[in-house]
């Protein structure tokens, strides 16, 4: 590994060098947990192959591959779990592992649909009665048709159809930025 080459690799993973960092370190961290949940106790050392393997190819690869570098990372990972296996047998525990790369992709998003719903909810708590209720029935309600439904709920609300738009872009504006930031937080205590 050269300095052009790890150079080559940031790059590649982004344009700028604070958040390539951030995205190096991600994917170092995604590697060892793989790696940890196959049962190895040199997780961090196969990560390091792995990152080894993809460094030397990255000038190449950063012309041609199309996609989230990540994957090629868990694609590359997967070839060196299959090495890893042939040259040492399993060890046997009774912790549940994930087989394939597709596994962890599915519980990497599994966790991230949890702490949205987790998220979501701490949000809409923080929300004033009246604007919780508001988003959430204009949102849940779907007996009538929505355009019938929003001139009822303007109506009940004593505004028209407009004001009702604003009222819900309002809402859902300061829920996405809560929800935002509650994830950044998730994120961070992860990286720590």
């Amino acid at each position: 590994m050269n300095k052009e080459s790890f150079d080559a690799l940031l790059t590649w993973l982004n344009p700028e060098p604070e958040l390539a960092a951030q995205k190096y370190e991600q994917i170092r961290h995604g590697l060892i947990k793989v790696f940890r949940w196959h049962g190895h106790d040199d997780a961090e050392d196969l990560a390091d192959e792995v990152i080894s393997r993809v460094v030397v190819q990255a000038i190449e690869r950063s012309k041609t591959y199309v996609g989230d570098p990540a994957r090629y990372f868990y694609g590359v990972a997967k070839k060196v779990l299959l090495e890893s296996g042939r040259r040492r047998p399993r060890p046997t525990t009774l912790s549940p592992k994930l087989e394939t790369i597709d596994d962890f992709a599915r519980a990497e998003e599994n966790t991230r649909k949890e702490r949205l719903d987790f998220c979501l909810e701490k949000c809409l708590k923080e929300q004033n009665d009246a604007n919780r209720e508001l988003i959430l029935r204009y949102y849940r309600e779907n007996k009538e048709p929505k355009t019938t439904f929003r001139k009822m709920l303007a109506t009940e609300l004593a505004i028209d159809t407009n004001a009702l738009r604003v009222r819900i872009y309002r809402i859902r504006h300061a829920l996405k930025h809560c929800i935002e930031d509650c994830m950044r937080e998730f994120e961070t205590r992860e990286t720590n």
